[in-house]
């Protein structure tokens, strides 16, 4: 006699932050929920080594994981680009925690009203909830979790100027004292927001994992059904609501595959700039990896770019040497003055974008890839701006250096299967796919972020949104 085939209400493909707030939001109101997603711990080991040789140290450690995390998806990443992540509990997640713009209405105009003010709800269950360090003011309620800056530094940050202005980020750690945060008394393993921090608040009574990467996406009768791969074997699941929280890179090969588009489909991303300044004076901290909490936006012209900043310390350090080999006889030299160090992060326009995704329809992969459209000299040229800042106000000796690390190596991936266009590669205000409204998307697939640089929080607003919409609609 056959097996008669489990048909499940709901499966959840993906175990970074997007899939885990979807899943810490819809057990408020629910009892289970099933999540598909490979441990890339314990698997065969696929190297694609021009990834590595842009890793900062920090991530060493995952190197395997990303590869894995590419391989398992049927993804080609080329040569001609850096498209990576830290993967540290099955999705591709910011490694040292997270910085949220704290505007996050900025790229969402377009969305239905009521869309709009369910986002906004959601980012602030999460802001309070999860306390997180930073101010936030909606229709003039000011709501404030505090953390002590360094006030030297943010006197000066702060400071007239005719083209930047200052913008304060929220930062996704928490201290023991919900009043006063002093990110030198963090512990940065237990307090940052991570995918495996945000796991252990949730039951795990209530969850069960299936050790599976997904492969494709086929309909069935009475939903979904789901072909996935342990690495050796296949398994079925079947399904009524699929919920696709894997990441731009997987959900939209997964996409493309379901609905037979074999095109070329552009990734958007922030293209990031690092930029070293000699500082005049010591900027102390006791983090290994301080956050940045200063954020320069221009006044004109927001969304082209955002520069964040933090100090030297080890790790940074370390990262600078493994991109400049030459600079390895000065390392102690460099550890001497890392206080003196001030490291930024220049994140720019996706207009600027250069990284796009194709499915092989003969291979059943997708590969990953840059073209020729070099922009970084307008991009370089912007470092200009915060170069001629801080040099006015007297915080660094008049030296920069940077460097642009190759278009993808930013993290933030997103844009690719929009929000509000009635075409076949988009999403409703609901996030259900345009031609299944029994497929769901809660990563940063579905957004275009052009003045908001730290996506983050509109992802996980989203993802928590959608989490709500479904459990109202089951009762």
């Amino acid at each position: 006699m056959q097996k008669k085939e489990k048909i499940y209400e709901i499966l959840v493909i993906g175990s970074g932050l997007s899939a885990l707030t979807f899943v810490d939001g819809y057990l408020e109101k629910n009892k289970k929920i099933d999540i598909i997603s490979p441990d890339f711990n314990y698997r065969k080991k696929d190297k694609i080594n021009h990834l590595k040789k842009l890793l900062p140290p920090q991530m060493m450690g995952s190197f395997n994981q990303v590869n894995n995390y590419f391989h398992y998806n049927n993804i080609i990443v080329n040569k001609n680009c850096n498209f990576f992540g830290s993967l540290e509990f099955g999705g591709l997640s910011n490694y040292w925690g997270m910085q949220i713009d704290k505007d996050i209405l900025k790229d969402i105009k377009y969305l239905k009203h009521k869309t709009k003010k369910d986002l906004i709800k959601c980012f602030i269950d999460i802001f309070k909830t999860k306390k997180l360090m930073g101010k936030l003011e909606f229709n003039k309620n000011k709501i404030s979790n505090n953390y002590i800056k360094n006030n030297y530094y943010y006197k000066k940050f702060n400071s007239r100027d005719k083209y930047l202005e200052l913008s304060e980020p929220i930062l996704a750690y928490k201290g023991k004292n919900k009043n006063l945060n002093d990110l030198d008394k963090i512990n940065e393993t237990t307090a940052k927001f991570t995918p495996k921090n945000l796991l252990k608040t949730i039951s795990k009574k209530k969850i069960k994992f299936h050790n599976f990467a997904l492969k494709s996406i086929k309909k069935h009768k009475k939903g979904l059904k789901l072909i996935c791969t342990d690495g050796s074997n296949d398994k079925i699941f079947f399904t009524k609501k699929l919920i696709l929280g894997c990441g731009t890179a997987v959900t939209t090969k997964l996409i493309l595959d379901y609905l037979n588009i074999y095109k070329e489909i552009k990734i958007k991303h922030h293209p990031r700039l690092f930029c070293l300044y000699l500082a005049k004076k010591k900027w102390k901290n006791k983090m290994q990896f301080l956050p940045s909490y200063f954020h320069l936006k221009l006044k004109k012209n927001k969304s082209l770019f955002t520069a964040d900043f933090r100090p030297g310390n080890d790790l940074i350090i370390s990262a600078v040497i493994e991109f400049k080999k030459f600079l390895y006889p000065f390392k102690f030299l460099l550890n001497l003055i890392q206080k003196n160090l001030i490291f930024s992060s220049i994140l720019f326009n996706p207009k600027f974008s250069n990284l796009f995704i194709r499915l092989n329809k003969k291979k059943n992969t997708a590969q990953i890839y840059s073209k020729k459209n070099d922009k970084r000299l307008e991009v370089k040229n912007s470092n200009n701006i915060i170069f001629n800042f801080l040099k006015k106000t007297n915080l660094i000796w008049p030296f920069k250096y940077s460097y642009f690390p190759s278009y993808g190596s930013d993290f933030h991936y997103f844009g690719t299967i929009p929000i509000g266009r009635k075409k076949g590669l988009s999403v409703n205000n609901n996030c259900q796919l345009y031609k299944d409204k029994n497929i769901y998307l809660i990563d940063g697939s579905v957004f275009n972020f052009v003045d908001n640089k730290y996506p983050l929080g509109v992802i996980m607003a989203n993802a928590r949104r959608i989490a709500k919409t479904l459990s109202k609609n089951e009762k």
